[in-house]
């Protein structure tokens, strides 16, 4: 090998790892469920670009509608969101639809953005969420948004009373009335 032959080659080399950082490696997934969302998060601090691509399909679109036997997301009120991973509870209140309030704390996980108490409990634990049949449940329609702040609290108070209520949600301070109540539905009745 002549001299100026090696130059050219170290020369290449040089050439070589400043296109590298240039030309990062790009992987598409098909985003299906929260482990998609796991597993790509492995490639955070990595030269690999992440892309996701949808689930929309022709099939998709052309199978027959089925009847939404769930009215219940189409309403206002106080809604649950369970964990999957450890079944506790996010209690929350909404004067918009159940479904809207569903799409923002999703919204929040899949852009690792912990501003509900809910993403902050998925994303921080590592624990998984499911579609919103499985994991929100209506527990009071109220169409008066005055009564919204009242029972959320009392169903936060209830929750948090049995263990069931994630701690990453704040309870509030505690209401003598309700824990009242909450007593009283708790203790068997005697006769």
């Amino acid at each position: 090998m002549h001299k100026s032959q090696k130059v050219q080659m170290k020369q290449q080399k040089v050439y070589q790892t400043k296109d590298k950082d240039k030309n990062k490696k790009r992987a598409t997934f098909t985003y299906y469920s929260p482990k998609i969302r796991k597993i790509t998060n492995l490639f955070k601090h990595t030269n690999i670009n992440i892309a996701f691509k949808n689930t929309n399909t022709i099939q998709q679109h052309t199978k027959p509608k089925t009847i939404d036997k769930n009215q219940d997301y189409n309403t206002s009120g106080i809604c649950r969101l369970t964990c999957n991973t450890c079944k506790m509870s996010y209690i929350g209140q909404t004067s918009r639809n159940l479904n809207q309030k569903y799409r923002e704390h999703i919204h929040y996980i899949r852009n690792n953005d912990p501003q509900s108490a809910y993403a902050q409990h998925i994303l921080q634990n590592l624990h998984e969420y499911g579609c919103i049949t499985d994991t929100m449940s209506l527990l009071k329609p109220t169409y008066k948004t005055s009564m919204l702040i009242p029972y959320e609290q009392l169903f936060i108070q209830t929750f948090h009373h049995n263990g069931n209520l994630i701690t990453e949600q704040s309870t509030g301070e505690q209401n003598a009335f309700f824990q009242l109540a909450i007593d009283t539905m708790l203790t068997p009745a005697t006769t």
